[in-house]
């Protein structure tokens, strides 16, 4: 046999170069075993030898193995074509719900704007919002404007100014046959329609106004019913009016009234919000119907802000009832900046006024004088301090005085 001069011998090859010719040159079997565990050896510290240089490379700056490596211009890529393709959902779908209204198409040669008004105010964007009296089961036309409120966005940043407007305002506007009369501003819309009304309030207050918004009651109750009501601060001498008109609204828009029973927050369902816009006997006169009206007009629209969802059965129930001659890609470009929106301290006109009636036995809100009432519009409103009134405004002050000698 054989003998083995390797046996029962420990082999160390830390210390001197190995290769396979090595091996190769011996037979023995402990030696190739030895050699097996040593190559074993080298590897896991040759692993263990790579890790460490890619810990160094991240920290050092130097570069290393990576597993996976971002690709930021593919995922910028990827959300941008995400959200596109959302735009692009959203848009049609606005488009497809807004189809419902009760479009009219109007000259905006009529809206008797001031070139120079039209200048001075070509960062604003005035919207008219007229409720009228109209039945639900009545047209709008022949119908007179409960309230008026004039939607002032200041295109610059997005800031909202809600201008109401006394309906029974002494101002000038059309008449059934084209003349120009001094009248209340409410009967502006029977004489001839949203048009007359917008042209009455561009003419005597120096505004801009070429878009409106028309609903009758109904409207307004549907659309808060639709948005699970509003929140209205109900003061204690408003409960009486409301309780004594409640039951007559109710039969004007088709509904229940329930009585209100204190004063405070509280939500107002839709003909509850409705009673308290239109009341006014003993709860604030013109005025104070103006301010309703403007209070609920805002909580809507906050609300309908914060429930988009509630959209496709507001297209359904609501905007069948309400007329404008804003084109849908208008109504798209108002809409869109509603996220950056912020609704300011609204205003109310005129600030100074008589009330009370005339020479023809009418009850009349006679601003003194337009004059500065119209200047005073424009600074809290647009800003413009030491405003001078366009010359139509200030001939129809001029005409104002004359006819009623109230200054």
């Amino acid at each position: 046999m054989r003998s083995n001069r390797y046996n029962k011998k420990t082999y160390d090859f830390s210390g001197q170069k190995y290769s396979p010719e090595l091996i190769r040159k011996y037979e023995d079997p402990e030696y190739a075993k030895a050699a097996d565990q040593y190559e074993r050896e080298a590897r896991r510290r040759k692993r263990g030898s790579n890790t460490s240089s890619a810990g160094r490379a991240v920290s050092g700056g130097r570069r290393g193995k990576k597993k996976y490596r971002l690709n930021k211009l593919k995922l910028f890529r990827n959300i941008l074509i995400f959200v596109l393709l959302l735009a692009v959902f959203a848009s049609g779908a606005f488009f497809y719900l807004t189809r419902n209204f009760d479009k009219v198409d109007t000259d905006k040669a009529s809206f008797a704007i001031d070139p120079q008004v039209a200048e001075d105010l070509s960062g604003y964007r005035n919207i008219a919002i007229l409720g009228v009296d109209a039945r639900a089961d009545e047209g709008y036309d022949g119908s007179r404007t409960d309230a008026i409120i004039v939607m002032s966005i200041d295109k610059s940043n997005g800031d909202i100014r809600l201008i109401s407007v006394m309906r029974d305002s002494y101002l000038r506007m059309g008449y059934f046959d084209g003349s120009l009369i001094l009248d209340k501003i409410t009967h502006a819309h029977h004489y001839a329609g949203g048009v007359n009304t917008c042209a009455a309030l561009n003419r005597s207050l120096d505004l801009n106004i070429e878009e409106f918004i028309i609903f009758n009651w109904k409207a307004v109750s549907d659309a808060v019913d639709c948005l699970g009501g509003v929140q209205i601060n109900v003061k204690q001498n408003e409960i009486d009016d409301m309780n004594t008109y409640g039951n007559e609204t109710a039969r004007n828009v088709g509904g229940t009234y329930t009585a209100i029973t204190q004063a405070g927050e509280q939500t107002l369902d839709g003909v509850q919000a409705t009673t308290y816009c239109r009341i006014r006997k003993t709860s604030g006169g013109d005025e104070g119907r103006s301010q309703r009206y403007k209070k609920v007009v805002a909580a809507v629209m906050k609300k309908a802000i914060t429930q988009p969802w509630k959209l496709k059965e507001l297209s359904e129930t609501v905007f069948p009832n309400i007329r404008t001659n804003m084109s849908q890609l208008e109504m798209y470009t108002a809409c869109l900046g509603f996220p950056g929106y912020e609704l300011k301290n609204s205003i109310s006109w005129p600030e100074d006024y008589y009330s009370g009636l005339l020479s023809d036995g009418l009850s009349y809100v006679v601003p003194t004088t337009l004059e500065s009432n119209v200047k005073k519009l424009h600074e809290k409103a647009f800003g413009q301090t030491d405003y001078n009134v366009s010359a139509t405004c200030l001939q129809i002050s001029q005409d104002i005085i004359a006819n009623t000698g109230i200054q």
